[in-house]
């Protein structure tokens, strides 16, 4: 499990409301195995919800850039391992 504390997409919030308060979301990722299809496309909706939970006071038209910014953000924080096993995982070929 990691965290996530954005800044980056905190900046979006700060830019659109003077009052944004940060964001931290855990994102628990040691019950998957990243190197599946299965696996990754479990840890991208866990990454969706996240995102969908921090844009959702976003403006309409930056929410995109919103979650794309929060995506990043925690693919950055996964360890190296955990990051490629992901990146195998997501172009998997299931059987």
């Amino acid at each position: 499990m990691f965290r996530i504390a954005s800044l980056t997409t905190a900046a979006l919030l700060a830019a659109g409301s003077a009052a944004a308060a940060p964001f931290e979301a855990r994102i628990p990722y040691g019950d998957l195995d990243l190197s599946s299809r299965a696996g990754a496309t479990a840890f991208d909706s866990r990454v969706r919800k996240a995102a969908d939970r921090f844009c959702r006071s976003v403006r309409s038209i930056e929410r995109p850039v919103c979650r794309n910014a929060v995506r990043e953000e925690a693919l950055a924080l996964l360890p190296d391992r955990a990051r490629a096993d992901y990146a195998r995982g997501r172009f998997a070929h299931e059987a």
